[in-house]
């Protein structure tokens, strides 16, 4: 797929199963301190982050805001975005142009942590251009020194080539899948929103040491309105909620590699 392909497929993760229950997880999707990494061995989840403190937790409490006109079964984080709502075109793969709402920065912190979970985070010349689609002009300078060196670290964590692609005869798989979006603060300038995601990273191949796996993370954002849309400030992010694993065999690697080609990352909005 390439950079620009807008994002319209999506895949599951594989489960995994131990005699003893599930087993705590570990792969960073999303970390780091001013930056978020993948975590091998259990999904991905994405790296966000620019002048974040170590403790980044919720927002202030004052400004949280509901919709009301949610109906009773609707998430916390208010009803869907209507069809005039929804992100109005992409930049860099990346959808941009969110309503200057609690519903539209949640829309936001969900596809952000998409972009910074996929695979183009690997590659110089992507990475550069995610990073600079969604985050505040303030911290850009700052946030994309530290994901450069992050993810260059990362290429040999995972076996990668230099330049971040796989090495011949294998599909490195990362990918980040929203479950839900709640609103913890906003108002009409800013936004903190927790997104709880699940990911899947590693590479599929013969010998594989850095086998395909999940990860269930949440991550804060913080979003400011910058220049008439919604970008990320920084963030903070930890794990789970995890359920529990093992309703179905893991698949082969042949099958994991032809989904990664087969099925593209959907885009979320609330």
């Amino acid at each position: 797929m390439s950079d620009e392909e807008p994002a319209t497929r999506t895949r599951l993760p594989r489960p995994t199963t131990s005699p003893e229950g599930p087993e705590p997880r570990r792969n960073p999707i999303l970390s780091g301190i001013g930056v978020v990494v993948v975590i091998a061995v259990v999904i991905m989840s994405l790296l966000f982050a620019a002048n974040r403190s170590d403790d980044g937790d919720k927002g202030g409490a004052d400004d949280t805001a509901k919709s009301s006109s949610a109906a009773p079964e609707a998430p916390a984080g208010g009803p869907p975005l209507s069809a005039a709502q929804v992100p109005e075109r992409t930049e860099s793969g990346v959808p941009v142009g969110y309503p200057q709402t609690a519903e539209g920065a949640q829309s936001a912190a969900a596809n952000f942590v998409v972009a910074y979970g996929s695979a183009r985070m690997f590659r110089a010349q992507p990475r550069t251009a995610i990073i600079t689609t969604i985050t505040d002009p303030a911290v850009r300078d700052g946030l994309l020194a530290r994901t450069d060196q992050v993810f260059r670290a990362q290429t040999t964590v995972f076996g990668l080539q230099p330049d971040g692609t796989a090495p011949k005869g294998r599909t490195f798989v990362c990918r980040a899948v929203p479950m839900g979006t709640k609103s913890i603060a906003y108002t009409p300038t800013s936004a903190t929103v927790e997104v709880w995601s699940v990911g899947v990273v590693g590479l599929a191949g013969a010998d594989s040491t850095k086998p395909v796996a999940e990860a269930w993370n949440t991550t804060t954002m913080r979003l400011s309105w910058v220049n008439g849309d919604w970008k990320l400030t920084e963030f903070s992010q930890k794990e789970g909620p995890t359920p529990v694993a093992g309703l179905q065999d893991p698949s082969g690697a042949n099958d994991i590699a032809k989904a990664d080609g087969e099925f593209g990352e959907l885009r979320h909005a609330r």
